[in-house]
């Protein structure tokens, strides 16, 4: 028997009818409570999960839990001596320090690989240089310039010769260099009195210009 079937046989009843309507009444006051209730449970539920949100913490199984630490770290604040906005302070100032000390640092490895890169241009160049020299160069100063694209630095800081997918040292590479550039190496050849190719007078159009 269904809700309705049992309505028809109550209003069999004498006064039927009015059972009837009491039933109903009855039942819709417990509904209205039962909507009450529902819509109060969803408006805790929601503050509850603002409350959860801004303390940090999510709705999940083991909440009670999490709150009841946070209780206990509020608890040993309290303790200290410290309010947690004593505390938040610190730790905003904590992490400003801490901000200030990575930029420093920052500035610091900048500064340190600025450094690092003159220090090896200066050794680079000091070994071209040194290698041209003792090779009898015209100029070494200014072909020191040339040759940087082959010298390479490891990781270290040796300086080597690189010419595609060879490797030698700096004073083999030079030297095989200027076995390939003739006109780079000094006319050391002397005439009878001493004087050099050319005459005393003469000079080299190419050294003039890197001069």
């Amino acid at each position: 028997m269904d809700y309705k079937e049992a309505l028809a046989e109550i209003e069999k009843l004498e006064n039927g009818a009015d059972i009837i309507t009491a039933i109903k009444t009855e039942t819709g006051r417990l509904g209205a409570e039962a909507k009450n209730h529902r819509l109060s449970g969803e408006k805790a539920s929601g503050k509850l999960k603002s409350l959860l949100s801004n303390l940090g913490l999510e709705d999940t199984d083991d909440v009670a839990d999490k709150a009841k630490e946070l209780k206990t770290t509020l608890d040993a604040f309290n303790a200290g001596g410290k309010s947690p906005d004593e505390v938040q302070k610190q730790v905003a100032a904590l992490t400003k320090q801490l901000d200030t000390v990575k930029t420093q640092l920052t500035d610091m490895t900048q500064k340190a690989e600025t450094e690092k890169g003159k220090r090896i241009a200066a050794l680079k160049h000091s070994l071209a240089v040194d290698a041209l020299t003792k090779g009898n160069a015209a100029s070494p100063e200014a072909m020191a310039k040339l040759l940087d694209e082959y010298l390479v630095v490891g990781d270290d800081e040796k300086v080597i010769y690189k010419f595609g997918d060879k490797e030698m040292s700096v004073a083999d590479g030079v030297k095989g260099w200027l076995t390939d550039n003739a006109w780079a190496v000094k006319a050391n050849a002397q005439s009878g009195g001493g004087a050099s190719v050319g005459g005393a007078g003469s000079s080299d159009p190419f050294l003039s210009g890197l001069n």
